[in-house]
């Protein structure tokens, strides 16, 4: 499961301010559910983030992790609400941003499939390019 981090402890990270980060949010740049931003998104977005860190994070959130995995070791009903708590927020977090990343691929294919549209109005084989619109459209239903 991937790690989530604060705006604010992601712009400490890369070393600018948690406004200017926002504005990457806003702007798209940078995908954030609920205030949270993938450790992942982040680095990919600024690889020069303070590798020492973000190692430091993924340590604890590893730490977190285990003491999680083995609350999900055992039956719910030995679990204490605030493991049960803790659990379906980390689920929450994690299903709200494979939402999201679902929502940006299904946005890039269709936008992809317009753009072969436009480009089968000009093409001199617009057959190749139909079986490619058809198979977008398979997969995209």
């Amino acid at each position: 499961m991937g790690q989530f981090i604060s705006i604010s402890k992601a712009a400490t990270l890369v070393g600018i301010s948690a406004h200017d980060l926002q504005l990457e949010i806003d702007d798209g740049r940078l995908p954030a559910v609920r205030g949270m931003i993938h450790l992942d998104d982040l680095v990919e977005l600024h690889p020069q983030a303070s590798t020492e860190q973000v190692d430091m994070i993924e340590w604890v959130n590893k730490i977190k992790d285990s003491s999680l995995q083995q609350a999900g070791d055992r039956p719910f009903h030995q679990l204490s609400r605030q493991e049960l708590r803790q659990l379906l927020a980390r689920a929450n977090s994690e299903l709200a941003y494979q939402r999201d990343k679902i929502r940006t691929y299904q946005n890039l294919l269709h936008e992809l499939r317009y753009s072969l549209q436009m480009l089968q109005k000009k093409s001199s084989e617009p057959n190749k390019i139909d079986s490619l619109i058809a198979w977008i459209d398979k997969k995209l239903h």
